[in-house]
């Protein structure tokens, strides 16, 4: 049996084991305001629904590479020899159990019923406005205008998860903004690092020829190589 001590996939399981429980009280909360608060306004469901989905998002990320490491060992168990059949199945295991947790928790945040709350916040909303019944003046004109509600209030909902993306992608942009100057702020000392590095060891140089000019003149010869 593999010791756990030092192993890739425990010290991953263990951050992937406290991932999952901060999800599970996150899902609690998300619940509550869903049947709480209007989400189409609500700044408060807003920004909890953006930290799960990104929690989320690393979770299943994180999940993705567990998957990896014991799919490789399958693939090759003489090389993962010490990994004993008792300790591949406890792995994998744990991994289905947990994926099973996960698809429960993205049923949370992108369920049917989360949608339909949603759209209907979003209604509620576009029918509050002023003239929102669209001049209908009779139950026909009325059935339609319900109608449009529902697709604005669809559309309105997919531009707001669009927007999130975006936000979200900007986020990651400026991240790798960041990393990409800090990368080219390390190259720039390293250069410098050489090119003072070169200085010396030509100044070293210089230093080392005029100390066998001298020693070869000492020893009457011009043939520095006879001084070896």
């Amino acid at each position: 049996m593999a010791s756990s001590a030092g192993d890739p996939f425990y010290v991953v399981k263990d951050e992937l084991s406290e991932k999952v429980a901060a999800l599970k009280n996150r899902s609690k909360t998300f619940k509550r305001l869903l049947e709480t608060t209007n989400t189409a306004k609500d700044p408060e469901f807003k920004e909890c629904r953006r930290a799960f989905t990104r929690e989320l998002k690393s979770s299943e990320k994180q999940m993705r590479d567990l998957t990896l490491t014991v799919d490789l060992v399958l693939k090759d168990r003489a090389q993962f020899a010490h990994i004993d059949d008792y300790e591949l199945d406890e792995r994998s295991k744990y991994i289905s159990e947990t994926k099973e947790v996960l698809a429960e928790i993205s049923l949370t945040l992108k369920g049917e019923e989360v949608k339909r709350k949603m759209v209907a916040d979003e209604r509620t909303e576009l029918e509050n406005r002023p003239a929102s019944n669209l001049g209908a003046t009779n139950s026909e004109a009325m059935e339609n205008t319900h109608f449009i509600h529902d697709k604005q209030a669809e559309a309105r909902m997919i531009m707001r998860e669009q927007d999130e993306d975006l936000v979200e992608l900007g986020q990651g942009v400026d991240r790798l903004q960041e990393l990409s100057s800090g990368i080219n702020q390390e190259l720039k000392v390293q250069n410098k690092m050489l090119n003072d590095l070169d200085a010396d060891i030509e100044e070293a140089a210089e230093k080392m020829n005029f100390v066998m000019g001298k020693l070869a003149k000492l020893l009457k010869t011009k043939d520095t190589c006879q001084i070896w």
